[in-house]
């Protein structure tokens, strides 16, 4: 074998190298990519629980002004073009002290920018504006995996509910022989469950009951008795 055919086997075997890594190439990038594109999918499946609790909170905040819990959510989905949530309250009655909230949180999502610029880049490479993937529609994902209507619930105090009776006056529950608590607005469901919201007649839980009346003095001593009653000194 002369030095020519030694120096063409060994040119032929880098040709041969360098076809093989063009091939494998985008599987290679289409391995990480898919990897990356799960790990945020599983970011957003965490992201969406939170969600699902700081929705129901927010919708029973009865300690400050409610602020739309979208606001807040917004935020944690940075690449999601859509966030919206069908939170619900039911109360048994118009002026209930407990309410039950349900909540579940949906998003909207394109591609990650990465994968995008992968696809596109033939067709930008070539000088088009457009190519035919944008015309794929948007990703939808919720906090639901079994296509629940409701993933997250909670029991809270209705706003309203600080003129009820339970916070009168100690002086005002004993002259009025308000002991025991059993209007219509302290019945509860006897069990609370999901399919309740479905048909929810009472969604308000800012109606507030009839003014708190003043409160009664209690008694006070004579001052004889005061001086009576002070031990000697």
């Amino acid at each position: 074998m002369t030095i020519w055919d030694i120096k063409k086997a060994n040119r032929t075997c880098r040709g041969s190298v360098l076809m093989e890594f063009v091939l494998v190439l985008p599987v290679y990038i289409a391995v990480m990519g898919g990897v990356l594109w799960i790990g945020m999918k599983s970011l957003d499946a965490i992201n969406l629980r939170s969600a699902d609790h700081w929705s129901v909170w927010s919708e029973g905040n009865r300690f400050q002004v409610r602020t739309p819990a979208m606001v807040a959510l917004r935020n944690m989905f940075p690449r999601s073009t859509l966030v919206s949530t069908n939170a619900a309250r039911r109360l048994e009655e118009e002026h209930s002290y407990i309410q039950f909230i349900a909540s579940k949180i949906t998003i909207m999502q394109t591609r990650p920018d990465y994968i995008s610029n992968w696809m596109d880049a033939p067709y930008t490479m070539s000088g088009q504006s457009k190519s035919p993937w944008e015309m794929l529609p948007e990703l939808s994902m919720s906090s639901s995996r079994f296509g629940n209507k409701y993933t997250q619930c909670i029991i809270m105090r209705t706003k309203g509910s600080k003129t009820a009776k339970r916070h009168w006056h100690p002086s005002l529950i004993a002259d009025r022989d308000i002991w025991k608590f059993e209007a219509k607005e302290d019945k509860y469901p006897s069990k609370w469950e999901l399919k309740l919201m479905d048909n929810a007649k009472y969604k308000d839980d800012k109606k507030e009951e009839e003014k708190e009346p003043k409160k009664i003095d209690f008694y006070e001593r004579y001052d004889t008795y005061e001086d009576w009653s002070e031990p000697e000194k």
